[in-house]
């Protein structure tokens, strides 16, 4: 893959993963303080769990796909990789970066015209807090489409061996 192709996919990934972390911390502490105040002080953090459902497992999830892909941490079957890796110029990881780019592509359009929607409507939750939901929608086409983009880069320039595995 030609480096400066690499440097801004990379550069991507590391911001989706940084602001997934920082969900998954916001989490632990959403979760801890409620908690904390719901069985110290009989008063629990009010809207926590709704926080959490439609915020930030959303972030946490779709926005460190295309990073856990890079880095090789996605779950692969690799039973007959020892017969397939012997066809010259690699078409079986070339046509699963195929198929799986023109999957996360097509959720990535969708989820991106739902949230243009979401955001037109400015689509609200129900109950005592009123959370913008619209916001929950922009992740997904985020995260699905920088996925989709580094697949389908995948496909004319297939990773070796070495890199992404273990």
């Amino acid at each position: 893959m030609p480096r400066p192709l690499e440097r801004a996919l990379s550069f991507f990934d590391r911001i989706f993963m940084a602001i997934a972390q920082l969900a998954i911390f916001v989490m632990m502490l959403s979760i801890s303080v409620d908690a904390l105040g719901r069985y110290l002080f009989n008063r629990p953090l009010q809207g926590s769990f709704e926080f959490t459902t439609l915020y930030l497992m959303v972030i946490l999830t779709f926005l460190g796909l295309p990073a856990t892909y890079a880095s090789g941490g996605h779950i692969r079957l690799d039973v007959l990789k020892p017969w397939l890796a012997r066809i010259p110029g690699n078409p079986v990881e070339r046509v699963n970066a195929l198929i799986a780019a023109g999957i996360f592509g097509f959720l990535a359009w969708h989820s991106g015209i739902e949230a243009v929607s979401k955001f037109i409507d400015r689509d609200t939750s129900f109950g005592v807090i009123q959370f913008p939901l619209y916001w929950s929608y922009v992740w997904v086409p985020l995260g699905c489409g920088l996925l989709a983009l580094r697949l389908a880069v995948e496909i004319v320039f297939p990773r070796s061996d070495l890199e992404g595995d273990e």
